[in-house]
């Protein structure tokens, strides 16, 4: 019987299909071989950082650094087409009496309880 040259699907359904275990255990460790080699997992984590600028890069744009990071993060290009779909956040006005943010249509400040006014009041201090 021919030995395992390498780790492909091919290889490893003949392994498992021959019932040799010696057959068997040289296509898992040639399998094991080629998942623990360093240079494979520094182009994931090369690829996965690279990713993950990406999608901060995007999300410096769109006001949303840290959602388009993760969204790079996690699922690479995908999460860029993401990324790029979701609308931009808008930044919510402080207050001028304690400087937190505060929603949009607020009366009165959450964190300080001062009155806000109208929105033109709030932008233009």
């Amino acid at each position: 019987m021919a030995t395992p040259s390498g780790c492909d699907v091919a290889t490893l359904t003949q392994a498992l299909q021959s019932g040799d275990p010696d057959q068997q255990m040289q296509a898992l460790d040639a399998c094991s071989a080629v998942l623990t080699d360093p240079t494979l997992w520094y182009w994931l984590i090369g690829l996965t950082l690279f990713c993950a600028l990406v999608g901060a890069l995007i999300g410096k744009y769109k006001h949303a650094v840290v959602r388009d990071m993760l969204l790079g993060l996690a699922l690479g290009p995908i999460g860029w087409g993401i990324s790029l779909l979701l609308p931009k956040v808008v930044p919510k006005p402080p207050c001028r009496a304690c400087g937190k943010p505060v929603e949009a249509g607020d009366k009165y400040c959450r964190h300080c309880g001062a009155a806000l006014g109208t929105a033109s009041n709030r932008l233009n201090p």
